[in-house]
């Protein structure tokens, strides 16, 4: 090799050992402050708003790498996130919005399992951690109805791109199988599903003990990240910008819940456009139960509504017998009268049978009437 070919060489590999170590700088700068706080992360790129949110939030006290990770994070896929940003930064395409994507979510739910133990066992144990393969390859429900992308609206709200991404074919023959096997088990609506984490407001503080009178009277209500995630604008809703329906029974104003959390049932478990209560996929409360919402009787996490009578009923009805233990669906699904629906008469068509305090209300109005009747008449009200 020639001197000069030696000298072009050496500077070409100078050259580029050069960008490597700027590049490597760079890159340090951008993951090095993320190992101490949080701030640094909004020193050089479009995260500020989430910063701003976080800062105000109950979550405002962990530091941004307790859920991104950092430069010591032993995670590739954190790492190629973060040099997918530098990127941008280096070469000005920025995007309006950072949005996470599905396999982010999963990371993201392990996170939440990791401080909220008890919460996280209670959704795994309810009907909202159902995996893909439980939804999307339930072979009655594809064979009456199609599969089509409104289905990810609930069930899949993470998920990328379309349903044809999701399961194959798209018939009522089948067989179907998922695309990608690894989203057998993947929660189709998790935490992020209703929850989000960069919300404001103010974590609880210690109460006052030196005023135990004021201590459950003036307690500030927490601020509830509970919201809904929008598929379509790939954000998430708080509870006071979600709209509660007007329900409808026979043309009927059907009276609702207060409870604004309710609003977030109702975007999965909504009426048909009608807006009558049990059409689509409708729970709404009408005959004894109308009035209460969905969280009266339903644990938030688990679902589980077993224990939910002895929230507001003794042990026995009006009619002597243990609600408990009452033909509806609540004591056995095969029950064709449904829970959320029930009323008096659909157990009593010829009548409801008057309680027991009616029945003596009734004896004793009777008896005054025939002592009024058999009195004399100077003893009679009125009688001068």
């Amino acid at each position: 090799m020639s001197f000069l070919t030696r000298r072009k060489t050496i500077l070409w590999t100078s050259g580029l050992l050069l960008v490597c170590i700027l590049a490597l700088m760079s890159n340090l700068g951008y993951y090095g402050g993320s190992t101490y706080s949080g701030k640094y992360c909004i020193s050089c790129h479009q995260i500020r708003p989430s910063y701003d949110k976080w800062s105000r939030s109950s979550h405002r006290n962990m530091d941004c790498k307790e859920c991104h990770g950092s430069a010591l994070t032993l995670d590739p896929a954190m790492h190629a996130t973060n040099l997918r940003h530098l990127y941008y930064q280096v070469t000005g395409k920025v995007p309006k919005r950072v949005l996470l994507k599905d396999h982010q979510v999963d990371a993201l739910l392990a996170n939440c399992r990791r401080c909220h133990m008890n919460k996280f066992a209670q959704w795994t144990a309810g009907g909202h951690s159902a995996g893909y393969a439980h939804i999307f390859l339930e072979e009655n429900h594809n064979r009456k109805t199609l599969l089509m992308d409104d289905c990810l609206r609930c069930h899949g709200m993470f998920a990328e791109g379309d349903i044809s991404n999701i399961v194959t074919p798209i018939n009522n023959q089948g067989p179907w199988d998922l695309v990608n096997r690894d989203f057998a088990y993947r929660a189709v609506i998790p935490c992020l599903a209703c929850h989000q984490m960069h919300i404001e407001g103010q974590p609880q503080q210690i109460p006052n003990y030196l005023d135990p009178k004021g201590i459950g009277q003036f307690r500030k209500i927490a601020s509830s990240s509970v919201a809904f995630y929008d598929r379509r604008e790939r954000r998430h809703f708080p509870l006071s910008m979600l709209p509660m329906p007007e329900m409808n029974r026979n043309g009927r104003k059907v009276v609702l819940s207060p409870d604004l959390r309710q609003r977030l049932c109702y975007q999965c478990h909504a009426p048909e456009a009608t807006l009558e209560v049990a059409t689509g996929d409708d729970r709404t409360g009408i005959g004894v139960h109308e009035g209460i919402g969905c969280l009266g009787c339903h644990d938030p996490h688990t679902l589980d509504a077993r224990a939910s009578c002895a929230n507001c009923h003794p042990r026995l009805s009006n009619c002597g017998l243990d609600v408990a233990r009452m033909d509806t669906t609540f004591k056995s699904p095969e029950s064709s009268h449904n829970i959320h629906f029930v009323s008096c008469q659909d157990c009593h068509p010829k009548g409801v049978p008057k309680s027991k305090r009616q029945r003596e209300l009734d004896q004793r109005g009777t008896k005054t009437i025939f002592q009024l009747q058999t009195a004399l008449p100077e003893q009679r009200p009125g009688t001068p």
